[in-house]
């Protein structure tokens, strides 16, 4: 599995995703086929930059699309795809291509997906001539167009804040107050759910955050904080790690892309 952390200022957009990926597949037992995981790898790419525009992608859930690696398919689609040097363009129509092109590779490898099968994916960047950024998510394989994340307010001024995809209990947990498991308990032992509802709609339990004004360097910091403590959760929980490994942690502007923070190989020349 996966945490993504977006946060999105005044100054740019940072994208950050951990490394850990699990691989499952199905298995002769004498039981039958099973679904089983058959390996864990420490350094698979979740968040990349798409060819040459300053734009970036995230995925969580699957690892994998039968033996291709996401990381693999955004390579491919890049291959051939024009640059952002060749016309001017807009963030929207390139996150379009790129969905087109790995909703046909998904489809074709899972023509009946279950939950078993999804995939999250997360484009943010800023288009030609625009200065701030723009965000839209999609996870199949219920849905299949982009949701815009953080829309403009009302008033038409940009929305500043962070979210976050994969395992989330924690960052709900401490930023919200709550997470849906918890609260599923609270249903359990009698507790009205519209009650529930109305106080989560309240915004009461949430811990207030300051995205307003916040220079870019903090947005870096609060992205390796969320990544961090989500890969603790894990460490430090029972079960497997499903999050860690290195954090990658993109700064996308106007414009540039750049790594705040990329793991290295270990190729030597």
């Amino acid at each position: 599995m996966t945490i993504c952390v977006s946060v999105r200022v005044a100054e740019g957009l940072v994208m950050a995703a951990d490394s850990v990926v699990m691989l499952s597949g199905e298995v002769p037992t004498p039981n039958g086929v099973q679904r089983q995981m058959l390996q864990t790898f420490d350094y698979a790419t979740k968040v990349a930059r798409v060819k040459d525009y300053p734009m970036g992608v995230m995925t969580w859930g699957l690892g994998s699309i039968s033996a291709r690696s996401i990381q693999s398919l955004v390579m491919e689609f890049e291959y051939g795809y024009k640059g952002a040097s060749q016309a001017a363009f807009s963030i929207r129509t390139v996150a379009d291509d790129l969905l087109k092109f790995i909703v046909e590779r998904y489809d074709a490898a899972y023509p009946a997906a279950t939950g078993e099968q999804t995939l999250g994916l997360f484009v943010g960047g800023y288009s030609a001539g625009e200065f701030f950024s723009t965000q839209f998510t999609c996870e199949l394989p219920g849905q299949r167009s982009w949701q815009v994340v953080r829309p403009d307010r009302p008033d038409g001024s940009p929305d500043f804040g962070a979210n976050w995809y994969g395992l989330t209990d924690a960052l709900q947990r401490l930023f919200l107050g709550f997470d849906p498991a918890a609260l599923q308990r609270l249903v359990d032992r009698g507790v009205d759910a519209t009650v529930i509802q109305s106080w989560i709609d309240s915004g009461e339990a949430a811990l207030p955050l300051v995205f307003d004004g916040m220079p870019i360097q903090d947005a870096v910091d609060f992205a390796q904080y969320a990544a961090d403590m989500t890969i603790g959760r894990w460490r430090f929980g029972p079960g497997a790690p499903l999050v860690g490994g290195a954090v990658d942690i993109a700064v996308i502007r106007p414009g540039t892309f750049a790594w705040a923070k990329r793991k290295a190989w270990s190729i030597k020349d």
